[in-house]
């Protein structure tokens, strides 16, 4: 994956002053939950709202060495000159390391996604992330797709791309991605479930039995997986 340098401008102490506060701040939380670090996060990213790009970079790059990843990559997010700067190169040097679900999933959602739905990477970009020997990296392809099909993300429902991507890892055995081609066919399913049902039909033969099973249950029954009431009634999750 492409590298860059220091995101911080030569000889601004600001960034690290910013970078140490905001620790103190997570870290001092009676609760870590994503509902109060958000508490946090709005009313410094409301502070900082005005400031360089780089100086963003820096607290996320921070935060994500210091186990705060998924926090650190929401800053960037939510800072309009920060996120205006991404690229793909720069996504490559911010995804480095990525080694969890819940990193690549985050990751995917916070940046790659929303970077792909305002057009600042290229079909291409995700294309080659898809292609990547990284099994994170082809994760992250399929689950940026969802943000493409996800109204609270601002999604509006993209069949083209996020068929693409799907076609691409279609025989992909990783589980990691299998799940995740489950997900994104999925998160299509409610702009274009002729789609779907065309798309499975196709590649019958070549999706895994997880894909299949799971996303036929989302077309029945609008819900991923069945399980039995009390009364034996099959009921959908």
């Amino acid at each position: 994956m492409a590298s860059h340098g220091v995101l911080v401008p030569p000889g601004d102490t600001q960034p690290g002053q910013l970078l140490a506060r905001v620790l103190d701040e997570l870290r001092a939380l009676e609760k870590h939950d994503a509902a109060s670090f958000r508490t946090v996060r709005r009313r410094i990213s409301a502070e900082i709202a005005t400031m360089d790009a780089a100086v963003v970079f820096s607290l996320a790059e921070g935060l994500v060495q210091a186990g705060f990843d998924w926090e650190g990559w929401e800053f960037i997010n939510s800072h309009r000159a920060a996120f205006a700067e991404l690229t793909p190169a720069r996504l490559e040097y911010l995804g480095q390391g990525i080694a969890t679900w819940g990193q690549a999933d985050a990751f995917a959602a916070d940046l790659v996604g929303p970077a792909w739905r305002e057009g600042l990477i290229s079909d291409a970009d995700v294309d080659r992330w898809a292609r990547s020997p990284d099994r994170w990296w082809r994760r992250i392809a399929l689950v940026s797709t969802t943000v493409l099909n996800t109204r609270s993300r601002w999604g509006t429902g993209d069949t083209q791309r996020t068929l693409a991507v799907v076609g691409i890892l279609i025989n992909d055995r990783d589980d990691t991605v299998v799940k995740a081609v489950s997900w994104a066919l999925r998160s299509l399913v409610p702009w274009d479930p002729r789609a779907v049902r065309t798309f499975l039909e196709m590649h019958e033969t070549e999706l895994a039995a997880r894909v299949k099973r799971e996303v036929r249950t989302k077309l029945e029954t609008g819900l991923k997986s069945r399980r039995r009431s009390v009364h034996g009634a099959e009921l959908s999750k």
